[in-house]
């Protein structure tokens, strides 16, 4: 066994210790959420929110808390790793026009045990409380030399566990080919 695997094997067996230890505990978790409010640049052709100015701001929100936790984009060039997206789904409810105040909410819906898939989900509403748009987004940790899945370190699996959880968050099965 070379060192770099010996060292992955390590890794990984500190992640499922860690992901066991959090699935089980029961964190007091607030909402994650901040408010948007709609511009020009956001409007399509017939006058509401274009979908990708959605899937933008839920970006935006997601960037914002990992790096209020330590994470901002920097680190994860240094770590050699970054989120990507290997599904988007976004359900349109009621429409959204320039001018208005959105508020976008960030929680976990799942989340396999090494930490390499994720899946979130956003809520998107309006002033009024109601909802306008739910997107979910699932994805996983790629290293950005190999661009291979793989899992996160112990410290950035931990963030992932401080994010606020669906009420239907679910344990994803990791990837099958991860090497």
């Amino acid at each position: 066994m070379s060192a770099f695997s010996s060292q992955q094997s390590l890794l990984e067996l500190q992640s499922r210790r860690l992901f066991e230890s959090l699935l089980c505990e029961v964190l007091p978790l607030s909402e994650y959420s901040k408010t948007y409010e709609i511009r020009w640049s956001d409007i399509d052709a017939n006058n509401h929110v274009n979908y990708a100015a959605y899937i933008d701001a839920a970006a935006d929100l997601r960037y914002r808390y990992f790096t209020e936790h330590g994470f901002p984009p920097e680190r994860f060039v240094q770590l050699g790793v970054g989120p990507v997206y290997t599904a988007i789904r976004a359900e349109f409810l009621r429409e959204v026009r320039m001018g208005e105040t959105v508020t976008i909410a960030y929680a976990l819906a799942g989340l396999s045990p090494l930490g390499v898939r994720w899946k979130v989900r956003h809520d998107v509403l309006k002033s009024n409380g109601k909802k306008a748009v739910s997107i979910e987004v699932e994805g996983v940790l790629l290293d950005l030399t190999a661009r291979k899945p793989v899992p996160p370190i112990p410290e950035l699996l931990q963030t992932f566990h401080l994010v606020p959880r669906t009420t239907d968050f679910e344990v994803l099965p990791e990837m099958r080919r991860m090497k």
